[in-house]
């Protein structure tokens, strides 16, 4: 009878003691709220996505395509969401193509400035990158001569392991003959991956604004006047991609670093009061 009841106890303990771990573990991160102060202003939440579901009317699967310069595809089979996140997964296929994916919110949602929030986090792995970047149709229409002003590239960010690099930049003028980019770049090690990012991104009137893991001012990266980058701060509606794709800038694909995965627990937008 003893032995009984030492049994239950120790049973009883040991889910009270990885109860406890995995309440721990969940209150280790407090969600943004609705509304927030940034930069001395006022700010109202207009998107959310925690990715307990994959929730198509807020995204779409990127369009299944060749990407970049190295023959790797997007495939739908590389997105999935699973424990809260939006997962990624790079890997090969059988014939060695390299395959990775992405979602977008184009025709969904779509805003012009605010405050973007991404938790993620990268598994380390060399010939590809990982991006949340914003863009309006316009590029794509190769609208030129106005600078930004009129459709931009906005690349929240980058992050190349091949390169050690973590990279935000701004494209304008199309994407034919008449292209320019203006970009920054911060060295990245070992440490950086496996581990859950908050990154904040504030595109207003003045510029691009990005900050890491915190929104006071030490944790300000890259701060991107819109007179400097793009002859005058993007003023058109962008939609959202998060992605992943290999190119030369990732240097050489090392299968045996094969499938890497990229996981967004949360995907907030807000704009100024």
């Amino acid at each position: 009878m003893k032995k009984h009841h030492c049994l239950l106890l120790a049973a009883l303990l040991a889910t009270t003691a990885l109860t406890s771990c995995k309440n721990k573990e969940t209150q280790t991160y407090k969600k943004p709220a609705d509304t927030i102060s940034f930069n001395g202003k006022e700010y109202k939440l207009t998107f959310e996505d925690d990715f307990d579901f994959f929730d198509t009317d807020k995204w779409a699967y990127c369009p299944e395509m060749e990407r970049q310069d190295v023959g790797g595809v997007w495939r739908d089979s590389c997105s999935r969401v699973e424990d809260g996140n939006y997962i990624i997964t790079c890997s090969l296929a059988d014939d060695n193509t390299p395959m990775s994916g992405g979602i977008r919110s184009n025709g969904k949602y779509e805003q012009t400035y605010g405050l973007y929030h991404i938790r993620c986090k990268m598994e380390k792995a060399d010939g590809l990158w990982y991006a949340f970047w914003l863009m309006t149709d316009r590029m794509e229409e190769g609208s030129v001569g106005n600078g930004a002003t009129d459709g931009a590239e906005l690349d929240i960010f980058e992050l190349v392991p091949g390169a050690e690099e973590l990279c935000m930049s701004v494209h304008w003028d199309g994407y034919g003959d008449e292209l320019k980019s203006r970009f920054d770049l911060i060295d990245v090690d070992d440490d950086f991956y496996n581990t859950y990012h908050d990154i904040w991104y504030l595109w207003d009137k003045d510029g691009y604004h990005f900050y890491l893991d915190g929104t006071d001012s030490e944790n300000l990266v890259f701060d991107f006047p819109g007179d400097e980058y793009g002859d005058g701060t993007c003023a058109v509606g962008c939609d959202m991609i998060i992605s992943a794709e290999y190119g030369i800038w990732g240097g050489d694909i090392d299968p045996a670093q094969l499938p890497a995965r990229y996981y967004v627990d949360l995907v907030q937008v807000y704009s100024e009061y």
